[in-house]
């Protein structure tokens, strides 16, 4: 299903756009994201006027700027990332190539129904991280040790997962409880046919029962959780001026 449009337009006014209700789920879990890293991070941050805002400088490697709504006003989008640092753009309808910004990627947000019925434990070899040498090693792994500090696994609604194959570690991803589903991010694996979605997905069940599952993902990652039974519900841009 990728290409589907998010949004149906049937008039000038922001009031009018429908937005497909599984992108609103994975928009809002997105959005919780942000505000915990912010706050796990001693970063202010808010929402105003469908734009979540940074009061300082943003966690590494996340955006500045984040759209929560449709057809926010660009102008208003780059005026404020000038100061600040990136877009994410999570409804791909900013056009901020016309204001300076670089397209830095463009993925596709992901949704998936919860699993029915869920899984009673994790998948034989996979494992909650719950250490801080646990923690570097897997950053070690995917380099996001500036992202995912400590104080992450202190949070019941962070779980690092963490495979390992004879004694080796092979793959990982991070679940975060946001609102209305769990998000699926930094998923990674040593080798790079190795197709690990499934497992997330039972994973996600055993640890979250009843929860819908969103992320967003581009190239393999997003063929692979599209086979895992994830549907496409949209664009998610990301720019940088």
């Amino acid at each position: 299903m990728v290409g589907v449009n998010p949004v149906t337009r049937r008039g000038i006014s922001r009031d009018t756009l429908v937005v497909d209700p599984r992108l609103r789920v994975a928009v809002d879990a997105s959005l919780a994201w942000y505000d915990a890293l912010c706050a796990l991070h001693g970063v202010a941050c808010q929402v105003e006027d469908g734009l979540w805002v940074v009061g300082g400088t943003a966690p590494p490697l996340h955006s500045a700027v984040k759209t929560v709504e449709p057809d926010i006003n660009p102008v208003r989008v780059a005026r404020l990332a000038a100061a600040r640092g990136g877009v994410a753009d999570s409804f791909g309808d900013l056009g901020l190539e016309a204001y300076g910004f670089d397209l830095l990627f463009a993925a596709r947000w992901i949704h998936r129904p919860a699993e029915e019925p869920p899984a009673p434990r994790l998948v034989p070899g996979w494992s909650v991280v719950t250490s801080a040498a646990g923690l570097a090693a897997w950053t070690a792994q995917h380099d996001p040790a500036e992202v995912l500090l400590p104080g992450l696994l202190e949070r019941s609604s962070f779980q690092v997962l963490a495979r390992h194959t004879a004694g080796d570690l092979t793959a990982g991803a991070v679940l975060h409880a946001g609102t209305g589903a769990v998000s699926v991010s930094n998923v990674w694996m040593r080798d790079p046919a190795d197709d690990i979605w499934r497992d997330l997905v039972r994973n996600a069940g055993a640890l979250w029962p009843g929860r819908a599952l969103v992320g967003y993902e581009l190239g393999a990652d997003l063929e692979a959780a599209l086979a895992a039974g994830f549907v496409d519900v949209g664009p998610q841009l990301v720019w940088v001026s």
